[in-house]
């Protein structure tokens, strides 16, 4: 039996319920300033690591999706931890569930 494919990254909620890993680098990093996003992160900005779902492996546990605002009007929907609700990445209507906006402070190595 092969191990699985190595990970570019790894990261997770604060109680470690939910692992998840990054096939490879991400498309981007950004902040995102809006006033939502400074909402949800309480800090003047929200980090994220942009890259394709399909890169993303579920390691361990099952995020629940949370549908919140956004500053586009459409929403975006949040994976948080069920038991600890740290949000781990986002998908936004724009890019649908093509992308993953990652948390970058998420990651166990940012």
């Amino acid at each position: 039996m092969s191990d699985p494919a190595p990970s570019f990254a790894e990261g997770g909620c604060t109680c470690r319920a939910v692992r998840f890993s990054l096939a490879s680098a991400p498309l981007i990093v950004h902040c995102c300033h809006c006033r939502w996003c400074q909402r949800e992160s309480g800090a003047s900005f929200a980090l994220n690591a942009v890259i394709e779902a399909e890169r993303v492996r579920l390691l361990k546990g099952s995020p629940v999706l949370v549908v919140t605002p956004s500053a586009s009007g459409k929403g975006q929907r949040i994976a948080r931890c069920a038991d600890c609700h740290i949000a781990l990445w986002s998908h936004y209507a724009g890019a649908g569930d093509a992308l993953r906006f990652v948390r970058v402070g998420t990651l166990d190595d940012p």
